[in-house]
C-alpha cells in the first residue's frame, strides 16, 4: 500500500469511528463489555487480587459503564449509520 492509499484509508476509518462513536448503539455496547468485564464471585477467579481490590474494580467499571449508558441517551443518533451516510462515504473514498 502506498502512501497515499494508506492516508486514504486512515481518513475514511477516522471517519468512520467517528459516526460510530456519535450513535447510541455504540455505547451501549461500550457499557455492556465494561459490565462483562466485571468480577463474578463464584465463577471467576480472582487471582492475587483481595476483596478490596475486586470490589474497588468492580466500581470503576460500573461507573464508567454508567458514563457509557449516559453517553447513549444523548447521541446524536439513536440506531446506526443511515446507509445513505455509509454510500455517501465510499463514493468520497
Amino acid at each position: 500500500m502506498d502512501l497515499p492509499e494508506y492516508v486514504e484509508h486512515f481518513r475514511a476509518r477516522v471517519v468512520q469511528d467517528a459516526l460510530n462513536e456519535a450513535t447510541a448503539s455504540y455505547w451501549t455496547r461500550r457499557a455492556e463489555t465494561f459490565e462483562a468485564a466485571r468480577h463474578r464471585p463464584g465463577i471467576d477467579y480472582p487471582g492475587q487480587a483481595s476483596l478490596d481490590e475486586l470490589r474497588e474494580r468492580w466500581r470503576d467499571l460500573t461507573e464508567i459503564a454508567t458514563a457509557c449508558r449516559n453517553r447513549a441517551t444523548v447521541s446524536l443518533m439513536q440506531d446506526g449509520i443511515e446507509p445513505e451516510v455509509v454510500a455517501a462515504l465510499r463514493e468520497a473514498s
